[in-house]
């Protein structure tokens, strides 16, 4: 095997260095861009639970205020049999009174 010259071991050495520096380099770039990913991806998932969970309070809130409104529904049909009700029964004391001031006014007074 031939001599190799101190140029040439002084190449392939920086060679080597140049290789391993800068796979290093892109090692070190890979792991934090992973670590970047996970935090990133953590904190998506994170705001994403809480959109879900406002959105199942906002639907919660929707069907009570559904079940408000024909509960509200009810109570005015309720409402309006009820004054119903009592129109009649003044429309039958106002003919009491009106029949009781008849007879008052037929009899005598002192």
């Amino acid at each position: 095997m031939a001599k190799m010259s101190l140029l040439t071991w002084i190449s392939l050495a920086f060679l080597l260095v140049a290789v391993l520096g800068s796979g290093t380099v892109l090692a070190l770039r890979v792991l934090a861009a992973w670590r970047t990913f996970k935090a990133v991806s953590s904190a998506a998932s994170d705001a994403l639970g809480a959109v879900v969970q406002s959105a199942e309070q906002a639907e919660t809130h929707a069907l009570g205020l559904a079940g408000g409104s024909d509960r509200m529904a009810a109570a005015n049909a309720h409402l309006q049999q009820s004054l119903a009700e009592l129109g009649a029964l003044r429309n039958a004391a106002g003919e009491a009174q009106a029949l009781i001031a008849g007879i008052r006014g037929s009899a005598p007074r002192k």
